[in-house]
């Protein structure tokens, strides 16, 4: 859900924050067992002062979807997020039926470049997704020219969330094992190795009404 991820990393509109110390995860992401929010327009408008109240520290908000789509809470939860001097990154949905080249540009209109912020991330499911336009080595391929476009543009390593059966079926073998995984395991921690655990989709947290999602940085 691994190595260094550079100087610059993935930033938007807002003024750069002191923030925390560096991390010293084992994928120098996170610190070990940092715990966190991930948000998207679906969590509606979310009432930060409270939200702040809760023992998080790190933020991924959705910034876009497919080639077109711009998730409309996106600056003003970063905007919000980074002010609490939380570390903040962005994630793209991607779309299986779009063009990898596409999409990058979409993420990288409405993502701007800051040091001091998370790598970007890329939303990998079958869950409401499209059935691919062509075959296997097609798709992987589309997916391929998303990461690489994304990686030219921030100088850092992309994140990529995923399911353990995405994962088992499209990912494992394929070369991409230098991005750290950001994995959805609810019925406890993924197997092998990861970066952050995303553990529910049916959390509580102060601020934000309905079930959100909480992840957790590897130990």
């Amino acid at each position: 859900m691994a190595a260094a991820f550079g100087a610059l990393v993935l930033a938007a509109c807002s003024p750069e924050p002191d923030g925390p110390a560096a991390p010293s995860g084992p994928h120098g992401l996170l610190p070990p067992g940092a715990e966190g929010i991930d948000l998207s327009h679906h969590n509606g408008l979310v009432d930060w002062a409270r939200l702040g109240t809760e023992p998080f520290s790190f933020a991924y908000l959705k910034a876009t979807e497919g080639s077109d789509h711009i998730d409309q809470e996106f600056q003003a939860n970063w905007r919000a997020a980074t002010r609490l001097g939380w570390r903040v990154g962005a994630y793209h949905f991607f779309l299986l039926c779009r063009e990898g080249a596409s999409q990058a540009e979409n993420f990288i209109r409405q993502v701007e470049v800051r040091p001091g912020t998370l790598p970007p991330a890329v939303d990998l499911e079958q869950a409401h997704n499209c059935k691919p336009r062509g075959g296997r080595e097609a798709t992987l391929d589309e997916i391929r020219v998303f990461l690489e476009a994304v990686e030219v543009e921030y100088g850092a390593v992309p994140v990529i969330y995923t399911t353990p059966a995405f994962h088992a079926e499209w990912i494992a073998g394929e070369g991409f094992e230098r991005h750290p995984l950001w994995i959805r395991s609810l019925d406890g921690p993924p197997q092998g190795d990861y970066a952050i655990w995303q553990y529910s989709m049916k959390g509580k947290a102060a601020g934000v009404e309905g079930p959100v999602d909480l992840n957790r940085a590897a130990d």
